[in-house]
């Protein structure tokens, strides 16, 4: 009796499967592989959702929040959202007594150090922005002024463009290191940068400052620019140092501008500057000489 082999044989006798049990094998692995892929997929999308939509989702911070991430020394950057209650940075984890008070009612002076980046793009300030805040304490009874200051510095590029400040923004006595971003935003209180020093470039164009612009005594290492900022109330510059050259360009003053003893370095443009408020020039001088933008 012929007894036929299970699977066929090719005419060297090795067995050959059959078409059909390829096929099907075929396509279980097709099967698994798609499965597998897709179960690879949709773990990836999950995982990127889980870490962008709180990204997203974040539309408000608070400043305390801030404050906590500088204080762990974590560069700073927010775009397009909004920072509710106090910036507050003269009371950051570094803060150190640089000056002692004593009897006869002498100030106290605390400094803070933010020692990281920070980028501010397109956000909104609900609360004052403070990186100098002043304590006055009097006591009657022993005839004396008790008065702490606080102070901030920057060591590191501070970024500040297309913002909206709706309270104060106090940068007086600030030292900034590196170069200082202040492009495009608008001061809706007063901006105080008085006794600031800027260690590397300012960028003020485009700016906006709805009241008072306090630059009095401002010292300016490294060239700075005005170009494009309307100033609506008093703008004030008195004894600002320009040590480079400056660009007030297309500026428009519609109110105070004073420019009492400054002095300008050869470089300075005023092109086009409107004023439409009263000005002061009284003792200003560009490269050595006499100088007032209304004589050109």
């Amino acid at each position: 009796m012929h007894i036929e082999d299970a699977e066929p044989r090719n005419r060297f006798g090795i067995f050959v499967f059959g078409a059909g049990n390829l096929l099907g094998s075929g396509c279980i692995f097709r099967q698994q592989l798609q499965q597998f892929i897709m179960k690879t997929l949709v773990t990836s999308l999950l995982l990127t959702f889980i870490a962008v939509v709180p990204t997203l989702a974040q539309k408000t911070i608070n400043a305390s929040d801030i404050i906590n991430r500088i204080n762990r020394n974590e560069s700073i950057s927010y775009q397009n959202v909004t920072i509710t209650g106090d910036l507050d940075l003269t009371s950051l984890a570094n803060r150190r007594e640089v000056r002692e008070g004593s009897w006869t009612g002498n100030s106290e002076q605390f400094l803070s150090v933010v020692n990281v980046p920070l980028s501010f793009r397109n956000c909104v300030f609900t609360g004052n922005v403070l990186a100098y805040r002043n304590e006055q304490q009097e006591e009657r009874r022993l005839l004396k002024t008790d008065n702490k200051v606080y102070n901030t510095d920057f060591t590191e590029t501070v970024t500040l463009e297309n913002c909206t400040f709706e309270k104060d923004a106090a940068f007086k006595y600030s030292t900034f290191r590196q170069r200082a971003i202040f492009t495009g935003n608008t001061f809706q209180k007063d901006a105080v940068f008085k006794y600031t020093k800027f260690g590397s470039a300012a960028d003020f164009s485009k700016s906006t400052f709805q009241a008072y612009a306090d630059f009095k005594y401002t010292h300016f290492n490294e060239s700075s620019a005005f170009d494009n900022v309307t100033f609506e109330r008093y703008a004030d510059f008195k004894y600002t140092k320009f040590d480079e050259r400056t660009d007030f360009g297309q500026a428009r003053f519609s109110n105070i501008a004073d420019f009492k003893y400054t002095h300008f370095p050869r470089g300075t443009r005023f092109d086009n500057v409107r004023f439409d408020g009263s000005t002061d020039f009284k003792y200003t001088t560009l490269d050595g000489r006499k100088f007032s933008p209304k004589d050109k």
